[in-house]
């Protein structure tokens, strides 16, 4: 008998649609950048600015992203990169964003390679 167990679902800093389209703007910039970021300096600007656009404090990891779960494309949670429960979907080079699933997509869809 198979046992699954389910992740601590950690709540998310923010959801990107219920940000003023400014906001998102300014989140979606930063982001990019970040992603772009060919030093650890622009990479920590980058993150620090996108917390402020979406007022909430850089978590002690440093590092915010968007869910990317390559199952539902619609999850627009944005959490801590080092919150319980993620399931990486994409590694990334040292200063790129990581691609993780939030925890609650991590327990609602499989593993690509579990599919």
């Amino acid at each position: 008998m198979t046992v699954l167990t389910h992740t601590r679902i950690t709540p998310p800093l923010a959801h990107l649609d219920d940000l003023f389209p400014f906001q998102r703007d300014v989140f979606n910039t930063c982001m990019d950048y970040a992603d772009n970021a060919r030093d650890a300096d622009a990479f920590n600007a980058a993150m620090a600015i996108a917390a402020k656009a979406i007022n909430v404090d850089l978590p002690t990891s440093g590092c915010i992203v968007k869910c990317a779960c390559p199952n539902c494309y619609s999850c627009d949670a944005i959490f801590d990169s080092a919150s319980p429960g993620l399931r990486e979907v994409e590694p990334s080079g040292p200063y790129n964003l990581p691609r993780y699933q939030c925890a609650a997509c991590t327990d609602s869809h499989p593993a690509p390679h579990e599919d």
